[in-house]
């Protein structure tokens, strides 16, 4: 039955700037085919389907991408947008989705799920889903993912005893150095965050109520919001934390349940490199017609009927129809700081836009 299912949130209101052109404020990331034909919210929004139905899937994001998302998923139930009147980070929505969830539904199984992460094959995504759904009766669950790299952009887990497929957890770790990151996947004990959480919405409420009342009270005050400016009024005077630092890292009902599928945050044009398959010389091509020639590791998104690369390595090149982006792998770290340059000249602003 329906009510049986768990309530997906599905966040989807980054900017996705290390994608620009790709990426923009009105059509970020998330709303791009980044390495399908697909986007990364419909590829997250057909695996949410393999644990539950389309009426108890939400979509957290801002009011100016929920036009733009409805634009390509005309099918998905306008009502089930939770809108946030600014970007304060996951703490707040996931607090204003649960007060949602606990009006409409009672005290449902929630699962928070991030729009733009790859993730293969989706049956195991689904396997674990339904594992993990077990131990949400007294617990917080969080699942981790086997590091197979020594990985500095994400943020690791470190397990302590486990019952069956259920690990206690240690201690959360953020961003570590290259040297640091290398110990903990030699300890065999240590998982990446994917950001992936599986609660029951009475005890996550209870959480925030014991560690974050900054952030629940004002929308607990104001709820269901009738009057207009309400929700704007209490996003306000929220602090804007990570559930992670708020919530995970402090409650001691957590568990860790280890994944069983592939993941990548897809956080760059890089981490394409692994989750796309390229020739024999590791280049990775999406558009049409294209003729590698003495060329390797490069990375191309382009328009034209046939494209010629040649003679040339490692090097990023991504045409929109008013940009053409080039830059060497080595050098796109610095991606965010040409976004921000462009957004403070009035004249190259629209570009991001």
């Amino acid at each position: 039955m329906n009510q049986d299912k768990p309530v997906v949130l599905i966040m989807a209101g980054g900017k996705g700037e290390r994608f620009w052109p790709r990426s923009r404020i009105s059509t970020p990331k998330q709303l791009q085919k980044v390495y399908s034909n697909k986007t990364l919210l419909r590829e997250t929004l057909e695996r949410a389907l393999t644990i539950t139905t389309i009426d108890r899937i939400y979509i957290g994001t801002n009011a100016s991408l929920k036009k733009s998302i409805l634009i390509q998923e005309k099918n998905f139930p306008e009502k089930n947008f939770i809108i946030e009147p600014e970007g304060k980070n996951t703490a707040p929505i996931i607090a204003l989705a649960s007060l949602y969830f606990q009006e409409r539904y009672g005290d449902p199984l929630q699962v928070v799920l991030s729009a733009d992460a790859w993730i293969h094959p989706v049956k195991e995504f689904t396997k674990t889903i339904s594992k993990a759904l077990e131990y949400t009766k007294e617990h917080l669950v969080l699942l981790g993912i086997k590091p197979n790299r020594p990985e500095i952009g994400y943020g690791y887990i470190e397990a302590g005893k486990s019952t069956d497929a259920c690990f206690a957890v240690k201690s959360f770790y953020e961003k570590p150095d290259v040297k640091t990151a290398l110990k903990y996947i030699k300890k065999k004990n240590f998982y990446w965050n994917p950001g992936i959480f599986l609660w029951r919405t009475s005890i996550i409420l209870e959480e925030f109520k014991t560690y974050s009342p900054k952030i629940l009270d004002p929308l607990k005050e104001r709820f269901p919001f009738k009057k207009a400016g309400e929700l704007a009024a209490a996003f306000k005077i929220i602090p804007s934390e990570p559930v992670d630092i708020t919530i995970m890292e402090k409650s001691s009902r957590i568990k860790m349940v280890e994944a069983s599928f592939g993941w990548d945050d897809v956080g760059s044009w890089t981490s394409l490199e692994r989750v796309m398959p390229g020739d024999e010389l590791g280049n990775r091509h999406m558009g049409k017609t294209i003729l590698f020639h003495k060329s390797s590791g490069n990375i191309t998104q382009t328009r034209k009927e046939f494209t010629a690369v040649l003679g040339v390595n490692d090097l990023i090149v991504v045409e929109e129809e008013d940009v053409l982006f080039i830059s060497t792998k080595s050098g796109i770290g610095d991606i965010k700081n040409l976004v921000s340059e462009l957004r403070k000249n009035k004249t190259l602003q629209k570009y991001t836009e």
